[in-house]
């Protein structure tokens, strides 16, 4: 009884988890989704079943549950959404997933905006190029803000955990685009930092401007001096590329 109810509860979390997080986008005006990156409720299916496996097997270690995910979601059984999900990930980022579960969705978000952005900007999302490093750094911004730096460098570093024997389909070697991400992953990562703190500013300047009304003046001059911080900081970063 007492295992429904927790798995009750767990799934009513990452309902609400996802929930918030939806609105979080809507705010910013940053939806979007991008072929490679997962479906929310998907994603939440496959949360929800590591969940599970936890709470039946208290004594299981994280590598127990990766092995007990990975027979469950066997490759030849691909093509049903929830498996392919599973089967994406890196081996770090199996890892990640059963350590912090529900800070997966958010990571997922954070790549779904960056996307969302990066076509808005670029008009597509390409490799190697531009518009991979203006997303790599965005991805990165948006998990910082969501999840802190700490966690943020372990899924971008986690993601990048795979084969870089050989070329990409740019003709780059896999080595050089592993580089280019790891180091806009970073810049990204700072510009994420800085806006968190920029951020704390702002919220502390609007409560003091309504406490002390005859300082208006000051603090309209306080906004808009952080305002182009923020957008000096963003430009005084250079993300790397490979192509034009």
């Amino acid at each position: 009884m007492k295992k429904k109810i927790l798995l009750f509860l767990n799934v009513a979390i990452l309902v609400m988890l996802s929930f918030s997080i939806e609105a979080f986008a809507e705010d910013g005006e940053s939806t979007g989704a991008e072929q490679e990156y997962f479906e929310q409720d998907k994603l939440i299916s496959v949360i929800n079943e590591i969940l599970t496996i936890r709470q039946q097997n208290p004594e299981y270690t994280e590598e127990q549950i990766i092995i007990q995910m990975n027979e469950r979601h066997s490759e030849f059984e691909k093509g049903r959404g929830v498996i392919d999900i599973w089967n994406a990930l890196t081996d770090s980022e199996k890892k990640l997933c059963v350590r912090y579960p529900f800070d997966v969705l958010k990571v997922n978000t954070a790549k779904n905006i960056a996307t969302s952005k990066t076509e808005a900007k670029f008009g597509f999302n390409g490799l190697g190029d531009r518009s991979d490093a203006f997303r790599h750094g965005i991805w990165n911004a948006e998990m910082t803000i969501l999840i802190g730096e700490e966690k943020a460098e372990l899924f971008a570093t986690a993601h990048e955990d795979k084969d870089i024997t050989g070329y990409e389909p740019d003709g780059y070697p896999k080595t050089a685009h592993r580089d280019m991400d790891l180091h806009n992953n970073e810049l990204g990562r700072r510009i994420g930092q800085k806006t968190q703190v920029c951020q704390k500013m702002r919220w502390l300047i609007l409560f003091t401007g309504k406490l002390i009304l005859h300082q208006h003046s000051l603090y309209g001059c306080m906004i808009k001096r952080m305002s182009s911080a923020i957008f000096c900081t963003a430009h005084s970063l250079h993300f790397v590329y490979l192509s034009n």
